[in-house]
């Protein structure tokens, strides 16, 4: 597994150095050649490899530190983004809605990179903070890549959006995954879902109990068997164990919700159910 990070701004310089700290090799990248970030690498540590914009985007793992509006530019320079895993560092502070079309931004960044997995993480908090929790960043990375990689396996083709290409566009950010009090065998996940437009989830279950809460939007949520149920922002659903069920947003605009869910640690969180 191979990642880097595209971005030499004070956010990707901050993460490449933690990850120096522990002398782990990762690349770095920019919209500027890479001789030109031979400097920049060298001073953050032995272990950070400056790479051309072309090299970096053929990573599995592109934790994306890059200007709001530099998607499009950065994006041509691969041939497919399908299956890439892309974490969104991006920061839409002092961008207007208008401007983004009134999406989230990580939905703007999604419509950049079609079939790629994304999720968001890391622009809440100053540079400063990550490029000294050394352990805190790769754990981060790469439970959100494994995030990511799960729940896409369930997504749909989502329409409206990116009609162009069939992309597996869901957005989750990750805020708790940790033991279970008193019980090792089961993890507690808190997640945030955002569903683009015409986004679905293919019936599915899980080990353990999940509670879901829409935050923005509706979703159209479906027990097997049973008829569907639209629920509005506010409205909030427990699911049992085991409980076959699938999600669809059919409400022509994005729609995000707050996931809580305590499943068995030694089982994969999610099983398609055909």
């Amino acid at each position: 597994m191979r990642y880097e990070t595209i971005g030499s701004g004070k956010v990707g310089q901050a993460l490449a150095t933690a990850f120096a700290r522990k002398e782990l090799e990762v690349a770095i990248a920019s919209r500027r050649l890479a001789e030109a970030l031979a400097p920049v690498a060298k001073a953050i540590g032995q272990t950070i490899i400056p790479e051309s914009l072309q090299d970096a985007v053929k990573a599995d793992i592109i934790v994306l530190a890059i200007p709001l509006g530099t998607q499009k530019e950065v994006a041509k320079d691969a041939e497919n983004w399908r299956g890439k895993i892309v974490i969104d560092v991006t920061n839409a502070y002092g961008v207007s809605p208008v401007e983004l079309g009134n999406f989230p931004s990580s939905v703007v960044i999604s419509q950049a990179l079609p079939g790629a997995k994304l999720g968001k993480a890391f622009n809440h908090s100053g540079s400063i903070k990550w490029s000294h929790r050394v352990r805190e960043v790769r754990t981060r990375i790469f439970a959100l890549a494994g995030l990511i990689a799960g729940f896409a396996t369930l997504i749909a083709v989502p329409a409206g959006l990116q009609a162009q290409e069939p992309p597996e566009n869901i957005v989750i950010t990750p805020y708790i995954t940790s033991p279970l009090e008193g019980d090792p065998s089961r993890v507690v996940r808190l997640t945030t879902v955002l569903v683009p437009a015409g986004g679905a989830t293919s019936f599915h279950r899980h080990p353990g109990d999940q509670w879901e809460m829409v935050q923005e939007g509706e979703i159209t949520y479906t027990v097997k068997g049973e008829e569907p149920k639209v629920l509005k922002a506010g409205d909030a659903i427990y699911i049992p164990r085991g409980t076959v069920h699938r999600n669809q947003n059919l409400s022509g605009q994005p729609v995000r919700t707050v996931e809580l869910m305590i499943v068995d640690k030694d089982k994969p969180h999610t099983e398609p159910v055909n």
